[in-house]
């Protein structure tokens, strides 16, 4: 039987987590100015959920690294050039924004005639994703995400050829032993400790290209709930379930939502610098709930046609750039 390589559903779940990120930023944002809503009301409480988006991220990272290595028919020779293709593929859109984020803070220094200065070692430190292992924070609290992910392209390199190794008792014993690695290495700062979400993806790779029955699956997906809910939290699962589910049982195929997909990435990168900036100009000139609400829309709406641009002028060149990388023998 031949795999599937197109899960169209995966546009639709990739647009609808990062706008979820921008949601938990947008509605809890607060500065001195105040709370832009109050905790007990609907927007602020609904846009908490939206942190989830992160973990919908990481169970489709779970799923579709491994399923392009197995069409790639990837051996441990190729690490290197698949190393180059995914640092290529998120680096430069990462770097871009990055830049923007320095940029926007040198013209508010100028502004506020305040000193400005950028520290060599901080900017290293970012591009090789080690800020969490310095004294150093990140330009962009998003940013931590892609340092999990970057850990989890090294990891799933070195894993695939005993994830799908002939050998049933190989395959199942690597599944084990990461979903283990949850328990026994605790640092946030590891792709281990997010090890559960993204096995949930694992699986699902395992099932749809048969070296998994569906009976086998859903047993490990009950029991990777448990994890996760154990690890790190009910609602953490729940989002990982509910995408895998996605994925693996739901086709929505509509032009509009795979352009939402695409742009994504962009998105996710530049709605706090975007977005955020807009409330962080004009939150002082709202006085109640529907002004609150209808800035936040409007920060949404300015971040959503920035990230197109981002995504046509930096992104989608990164992509093809990173397809070349992969073409090349």
């Amino acid at each position: 039987m031949l795999t599937k390589q197109y899960y169209p559903s995966i546009n639709l779940l990739r647009g609808t987590a990062a706008l979820m990120v921008c949601l938990f930023h947008f509605t809890g944002y607060t500065d001195l100015h105040g709370q832009l809503f109050e905790e007990s009301t609907w927007t602020f409480q609904l846009g908490q959920y939206g942190l989830n988006g992160v973990y919908v991220f990481f169970v489709i990272t779970g799923f579709v690294i491994p399923l392009s290595l197995n069409k790639s028919k990837f051996v441990l020779q190729k690490l290197p050039r698949f190393l180059a293709k995914r640092w290529v593929r998120i680096e430069i859109p990462y770097i871009a924004s990055m830049i923007a984020v320095l940029v926007v803070g040198f013209l508010f220094s100028l502004k506020n005639n305040e000193p400005f200065r950028i520290e060599i070692a901080r900017v290293l430190h970012h591009i090789i994703y080690t800020i969490p292992f310095t004294e150093f924070e990140w330009y962009n609290t998003i940013y931590w995400t892609l340092a999990i992910e970057f850990q989890y392209y090294i990891l799933i390199a070195l894993m695939f050829p005993f994830l799908v190794a002939k050998n049933v008792w190989i395959r199942l014993t690597t599944i084990i032993a990461f979903g283990a690695s949850a328990i026994l290495l605790k640092d946030t700062n590891l792709v281990f400790h997010f090890a559960p979400v993204f096995l949930m993806g694992m699986v699902l790779f395992l099932w749809k290209t048969n070296k998994m029955s569906l009976e086998l699956f859903a047993l490990f997906i009950v029991l990777l709930f448990a994890l996760t809910m154990w690890v790190n939290g009910l609602e953490i699962a729940i989002a990982g379930v509910l995408t895998t589910y996605v994925i693996g049982f739901v086709e929505i195929n509509k032009e509009i939502f795979n352009r939402f997909g695409d742009i994504s990435y962009s998105l996710y990168l530049t709605h706090g610098l975007v977005g955020g900036n807009v409330l962080y100009l004009l939150n002082r000139y709202t006085f109640n709930y529907t002004q609150s609400f209808f800035l936040i829309l409007g920060a949404l709406v300015l971040s959503l046609v920035v990230s197109y641009f981002f995504w046509r002028w930096i992104e989608k060149p990164s992509k093809d750039i990173s397809k070349k990388i992969e073409k090349r023998q």
